[in-house]
């Protein structure tokens, strides 16, 4: 049993928290201490893990601020495992009970003896990045600031899994009412939080997320020489049947063009394997960054048809790699793309076919937007965003 280990880093949390608040008494300190939720770490990292992981790494280089990072309470031989560094200057939170035998009271005592650690370690507010906080770490959280990345489940309820719409449903009419601030990636997902919840637009803020600069590239072997990208999870709301009509109209004029859909088959899109098998298609599973990299730089187009996305990552990194890019008109997607991106209506293939037909023939067109997408990517920033999201938690803090 890890009671001895529990009593012991109970004890030394209490004496940190006694430490801290002398130095802050005789210093007068003001270094704002957040408390992170690291849950979206425990999985490959997609949209939400790597927001939060470059807000994260930006977080820490401020010496104004300290770092606490909540995940499970405990980690054991069987996990779970991290799939993101974390910043050397945070402090993580977790029971360490590998090489310990099993106990079926490990669980019980390291979850209310976390409870516990969390409330010694003292933090001023703490972040929730993917919509609500899970019910440990929301038992300690007198101040607390969300980020909603879309509204998916209220726009479009019949695009996500059952369960999915049923905890998001009961979740997040108490976590939205319980926030001190909400943080929206995008002025469309602002919009929406503020027309389907009652909330004082005071406490909802919108802050673009950053965009990383390009990393080292891996090889990638066996792409075609011309292709058009798709990157996503594979689920309703991404669309990719019509990109898939409008690929047929394409390839029968321009059979040298291929598609390479880049991301794995989620829910309610088995339909869609044996069309991934056609002839001109290529698919490829979830890549790491150096590989995804390799496959962005060499596209010849960039396609994301999404019904709706609360910012739309994928387009913006396109745009990095200056890959001429083609979105639908909807939800985000125009004000991450802005001028520099084609636009078409996302229930149109015909219209898809005939802007991927435009990019493909026309040289001049592909090279202006691919000059453009740079220029558009180079306004969005992980400092600027963290220096905003900073200020939000601040205020929250009070």
């Amino acid at each position: 049993m890890p009671i001895g280990l529990i009593l012991h880093t109970l004890g030394h949390a209490a004496a940190n928290r006694i430490r801290r608040a002398a130095r802050r008494a005789a210093l007068r300190e003001r270094r704002l201490r957040v408390g992170v939720d690291i849950r979206p770490f425990y999985e490959p990292l997609t949209g939400v893990g790597w927001y939060l992981y470059f807000l994260l790494h930006e977080f820490a280089k401020r010496d104004d601020v300290e770092l606490v990072l909540f995940g499970d309470a405990r980690v054991t031989d069987e996990g779970p495992v991290l799939h993101a560094d974390l910043p050397a200057n945070a402090e993580m939170l977790v029971f360490d009970l590998r090489g310990q035998p099993k106990s079926r009271l490990a669980r019980p005592l390291t979850a209310a003896a976390y409870v516990a650690w969390m409330e010694l370690a003292g933090v001023d507010v703490v972040f929730g990045a993917n919509y609500f906080l899970p019910r440990l770490h929301s038992a300690i959280a007198r101040r607390r600031v969300i980020t909603i990345h879309d509204l998916t489940y209220k726009r479009f309820p019949e695009l996500l899994q059952k369960e999915t719409l049923d905890n998001l449903e009961r979740q997040m009419k108490r976590e939205i009412a319980q926030a001190d601030a909400i943080v929206c990636v995008s002025e469309s997902t602002r919009r929406d939080l503020l027309h389907f919840y009652d909330v004082d637009p005071s406490r909802a803020f919108a802050i673009l997320s950053g965009i990383a600069p390009p990393r080292a590239y891996a090889p990638m072997e066996g792409l075609p020489k011309r292709y058009i990208l798709f990157v996503s999870t594979i689920e309703p709301r991404k669309n990719l049947g019509v990109l898939l009509d409008a690929y047929d109209r394409v390839r029968a004029a321009h059979p040298d063009a291929a598609l390479v859909v880049v991301g794995k088959v989620g829910w309610k899109s088995e339909s869609l394997v044996t069309r991934l098998r056609r002839p001109g298609i290529v698919h490829l599973d979830y890549l790491d960054p150096a590989r995804l990299g390799a496959v962005y730089r060499d596209a010849t187009a960039f396609v994301m048809p999404s019904i709706y996305e609360g910012f739309g990552f994928p387009l913006l990194e396109a745009m990095t790699h200056g890959v001429p890019s083609i979105a639908a008109n909807s939800s985000s997607l125009p004000e991450i793309g802005g001028d520099a991106a084609l636009y078409f209506e996302p229930s149109d293939a015909s219209g898809l076919g005939a802007q991927i037909t435009r990019v493909l023939t026309d040289d001049a067109l592909r090279a202006d937007l691919s000059a453009r997408g740079r220029a558009q990517a180079a306004k969005f920033s992980w400092a600027a965003a963290a220096e905003k999201t900073l200020a939000v938690l601040r205020v929250a803090a009070g």
